[in-house]
C-alpha cells in the first residue's frame, strides 16, 4: 500500500470514536481549569492597582522663599561690599556701580539726611555738607541746596540791607557783564582743551609705538591739566557770580514786596531744594547700588566679581532668608489634568541631583493649590512630613532651589475598575 493510499484509507469505527469523542474526564477537568484561571485573573485584576498621576517640575524652597538677585539695569561692579555666604541685613548694600561719586561720601550724606530732625527753615539753612565730599552725579542738587541756603540766610540776616535798589541793580549789571566775558573765555578754553587732548592722544600713541618722547608727553599732559583747571576755575566764578545776582535780585524783591513774603518764598524754595537733594540721593542709590531685600545669607554666582559688567536681568546670586521656616516644594503644574489635584494627595519627588534608582524618591503631601494660573501653569505647594527621607531609607541634604520631578498621585484604581470604567 502506498503512502497516499494509506492516508485516504477508511478508518475503523473504534478509531473514529476515539478521535471524535475525547475522554469525559479531560472535558471536565479542562473546563474546571479554564474557569479557575479566569477567576484567578479576575481576582488579580481586582486586587492589583496602579495610580493615576500628574507630573510637574518641583523646586525645593522654604516657607519664606529665597530671593533671586538680578541686575536691575546695565551695571559695572565697582565695589563688592560683602562676600559669598556673608550674613546681610535688609537694605544692606551688596555692590556698587561705577560712578563719578565716592560711595562712602554718598553713604554719609544719606545717613546725615536720614538723621536730620530739624526740618524748620532755619534748620535746613544750617544743614552742612562738607565741601571735600565727592558727590559726583548729585553735586548739582547739592549746589542747588547750598544756593537756597545762602539766599534764605541773606534775607533772614538782612545782609544787603545797606545797599539801595539802584546800587544792587548796578552790581547786577556788572556781574552779568562779567559772566558774559567768562563764557566767551570758556569757549576759547574749551577749544584749547580739545586741541591739547588731541595732541596728548597723539603723543601717547607715539610713546606706545616706541618713540622716546617722554619730555614732550609730560609737557602736553601738564598743558591738558592746566587747561582743565582754568576751565573749572572759570565755571566756578560764573557760578559764584550767578549766585550773587540771585541774592541781589531777592533783596530787591524784598524791598518791593516786603521782607516777610520774600522770606517765606525763600523758605519754600529751600524746602524744595532739600527734598530735591533727598530724591537725588535716593535715585543715585537706586541706579548705582544693589541691596539685599531681606535679612539672610548672600550666595553669589561664582562668576560675579569686581570690575565685571552686568546686563539688565543677569543673575547675580540668591539671598537665603534668615528666618526661612520649614522646607517646602513648589510645583509648576501644567493646567492639563490639574483639576484632579486635591489637597492632601501624596506626591513622589525624584530630585535631579540624587538619582532615584540609587537614592529613592521623597514622599510629600499637597498642601495648597494656587487659585490663579499664569502662562498655562498652576502653582502647587508641597510639604514633607518626613523631611527628605527617601523610600530607600536615605536622608537627602537640602540645597537652595534644588530641583526635581514631582508625581502627584490623584487616584489609585484596579485593573478591573479601569476595564469597566474606560475613559
Amino acid at each position: 500500500m502506498t503512502k497516499q493510499d494509506w492516508q485516504y484509507a477508511p478508518r475503523s469505527q473504534d478509531m473514529e470514536e476515539i478521535i471524535n469523542r475525547p475522554p469525559s474526564w479531560l472535558t471536565l477537568y479542562g473546563t474546571i481549569f479554564l474557569i479557575v484561571c479566569i477567576l484567578v485573573l479576575v481576582l488579580l485584576s481586582s486586587v492589583y492597582t496602579y495610580p493615576d498621576t500628574v507630573t510637574g517640575d518641583l523646586t525645593l524652597t522654604t516657607i519664606d522663599p529665597p530671593r533671586p538677585l538680578r541686575a536691575p539695569r546695565d551695571f559695572t561692579i565697582d565695589r563688592m561690599l560683602v562676600h559669598h555666604e556673608d550674613s546681610v541685613k535688609a537694605k544692606e548694600v551688596l555692590m556698587v556701580n561705577k560712578s563719578l561719586a565716592d560711595f562712602g561720601d554718598i553713604f554719609e550724606l544719606a545717613e546725615k539726611l536720614d538723621g536730620n530732625q530739624d526740618h524748620s527753615d532755619m534748620g535746613l539753612a544750617a544743614f552742612n555738607i562738607p565741601p571735600a565730599w565727592n558727590l559726583g552725579e548729585i553735586q548739582e542738587a547739592v549746589y542747588e541746596l547750598q544756593e537756597k541756603q545762602e539766599i534764605y540766610k541773606n534775607l533772614k540776616d538782612r545782609r544787603l540791607d545797606g545797599l539801595t535798589t539802584r546800587e544792587l541793580e548796578t552790581r547786577i549789571i556788572s556781574q552779568e557783564r562779567f559772566i558774559r566775558g567768562q563764557r566767551q573765555q570758556q569757549s576759547r578754553i574749551e577749544d584749547e582743551l580739545t586741541r591739547n587732548r588731541a595732541l596728548l592722544i597723539r603723543e601717547e600713541q607715539l610713546n606706545s609705538d616706541g618713540v622716546d618722547n617722554r619730555e614732550k608727553l609730560n609737557t602736553v599732559r601738564r598743558q591738558v591739566e592746566n587747561t582743565e583747571d582754568n576751565l573749572n576755575a572759570s565755571r566756578s566764578e560764573v557760578r559764584a557770580a550767578s549766585f550773587d545776582i540771585e541774592l541781589m535780585r531777592n533783596q530787591i524783591e524784598s524791598y518791593r514786596g516786603g521782607l516777610p513774603s520774600t522770606l517765606l518764598q525763600a523758605g519754600e524754595a529751600l524746602r524744595n531744594a532739600f527734598d530735591g537733594l533727598e530724591a537725588a540721593v535716593s535715585g543715585w542709590e537706586d541706579n548705582y547700588t544693589i541691596v539685599s531685600p531681606v535679612d539672610g545669607m548672600v550666595l553669589f554666582d561664582r562668576q560675579v566679581r569686581q570690575g565685571q559688567p552686568l546686563l539688565r536681568g543677569d543673575n547675580i546670586g540668591t539671598i537665603i532668608p534668615a528666618n526661612a521656616g520649614g522646607i517646602i516644594g513648589r510645583i509648576d503644574l501644567p493646567n492639563r489634568g490639574s483639576g484632579a489635584v486635591k489637597e492632601g494627595q501624596r506626591v513622589l519627588v525624584r530630585f535631579d541631583s540624587y538619582p532615584h534608582l540609587e537614592y529613592g524618591s521623597v514622599e510629600g503631601l499637597v498642601a495648597s493649590i494656587g487659585q490663579l494660573s499664569s502662562g498655562g501653569i498652576t502653582a502647587v505647594e508641597v510639604t514633607f512630613p518626613n523631611e527628605l527621607q527617601t523610600t530607600n531609607g536615605n536622608k537627602l541634604k537640602a540645597g537652595p532651589l534644588m530641583e526635581g520631578e514631582a508625581s502627584i498621585i490623584t487616584e489609585s484604581r484596579s485593573l478591573l475598575q479601569r476595564f469597566f470604567n474606560r475613559r
